[in-house]
């Protein structure tokens, strides 16, 4: 943060929701600035209340919210959970239906541990049992579409008890689902940042013991490498939660360099597509990619809006992701004919209903989030209602996961 900052310090002394917004901007910078500006006007309440604020935020505090034996014990059994049944189903039949729903599990027990719930344990504990019964009648999902969907939905389905565990019983308020928002965000980047240290640590070991002509590949992977891939969301959510005390600003950021680069990126794709007259209409791998392209211009949207103050100033970021915003409409519009195209065409079948399903959802989505932009670049809303605009919105993406995981294949006949 430059001197100028320190100087709109200065000039905000008498303005509390000024600096608050100064401070979410960049709480790192802000408080060396803050501090700095407070030896300068040492006789202002604001700045000693700020002051202690930042001096008690940046004090020792105890790492161990919840102790590392018990996140040991936590990664242990849900590992062992997912390993051990293993050796007596197959591995293509198993892991799909379980790896993903107890390595979110896994994270769920680790906030009930940290802020105890009778309630919620046994909700917790009977929507395990239920949901593993369930998965276990499925049929085999390589020969059912409707059973594939449900499995990729299931692990986003159980993210929404997770998220219930996370918030407790603050789960309608704004700044709670925000929250939650960020905790997902921040825990996919920690996530894969072990991934690639761990994939390291496999590579040096099993290179050491083949020097010495002992072979551990496959006891390795198949024991330490699986336990390690399911405890890494939990261990992520330790570092995240007790060591860095939920203050890791890297999806902001993140959204910040990326939400002009995707905003080029998408109008430069669908200028190639049509010249190069690639339509999704018939191809479908081009569909699919214009699906994770909305997944990630979504998430990019999400995390450049929930981190803003209720009076945070218009930058030229926020005129991109504007910009960003309608790209993705179109793209969606493009989406949405190519599916109807494609099920009038070939019929329907689990796969089509399901993309339809999640692309009007988010379509519509982005264009409550696109109105709500606009009204706040020109000043008729603020910030804390467009935040608002988007958490509120979550449980039809809820309903949405619910239905396809546990309704679906029910619909479809298990087809």
């Amino acid at each position: 943060m430059t001197e100028l900052t320190k100087k709109q310090i200065l000039d905000k002394e008498d303005d509390p929701q000024a600096l608050e917004d100064l401070y979410r901007s960049d709480p790192e910078n802000f408080k060396v600035s803050l501090l700095s500006a407070a030896t300068q006007k040492p006789n202002s309440k604001l700045f000693k209340f700020w002051r202690v604020r930042l001096e008690y935020e940046g004090g020792d505090k105890n790492p161990s919210a919840v102790p590392i034996p018990v996140v040991c014990l936590i990664a242990a059994f849900f590992g062992l959970m997912v390993r051990v049944p293993e050796n007596f189903f197959t591995e293509i039949w198993y892991y799909p239906r379980f790896a993903p729903f107890f390595i979110v599990l896994s994270v769920a027990t680790y906030f009930l541990f940290k802020n105890p719930n009778l309630l919620f344990s046994i909700a917790l504990s009977i929507f395990s049992i239920l949901t593993s019964i369930y998965l276990i009648l499925l049929p085999n999902w390589q020969s059912s579409d409707s059973v594939t969907m449900a499995l990729i939905h299931l692990p986003l389905a159980t993210l929404i008890f997770l998220g219930i565990c996370f918030v407790q019983k603050d789960w309608r308020e704004t700044e709670q689902r925000i929250a939650f928002l960020k905790f997902c965000g921040d825990i996919f980047i920690l996530s894969i940042l072990i991934l690639l240290g761990g994939g390291v640590l496999t590579a040096f070991a099993m290179g050491l013991f083949e020097l010495m002509g002992v072979d551990i590949e496959d006891w390795y992977l198949s024991n330490v490498g699986v336990i390690g891939i399911v405890s890494i969301p939990l261990v992520a959510t330790y570092l995240y939660d007790s060591i860095l005390q939920r203050r890791l600003y890297i999806t902001e950021l993140l959204a910040k360099i990326f939400s002009p680069l995707f905003f080029i990126f998408v109008f430069a794709y669908i200028i190639v597509m049509m010249i190069g007259g690639y339509s999704p209409f018939v191809n479908r791998e081009f569909l699919v990619v214009f699906n994770g392209l909305l997944i990630l211009i979504l998430g990019i949207i999400f995390f450049s809006i929930v981190t803003r103050g209720r009076d945070s100033k218009i930058y030229i970021t926020d005129y991109v992701n504007v910009l960003l915003v309608s790209a993705s409409i179109l793209i969606n519009i493009i989406a949405l004919s190519a599916i109807t195209f494609r099920l009038v065409e070939f019929g329907f079948t689990p796969n089509r209903f399901c993309v339809l399903g999640v692309n009007w959802i988010v379509f519509i989505h982005l264009i409550i989030i696109a109105i709500a932009y606009v009204r706040v670049i020109i000043h008729q809303i603020d910030f804390d209602l467009l935040r608002k605009k988007v958490v509120s919105y979550l449980p039809v993406y809820c309903c949405w996961f619910v239905f396809v995981t546990y309704l679906l294949p029910l619909v479809f006949g298990f087809v």
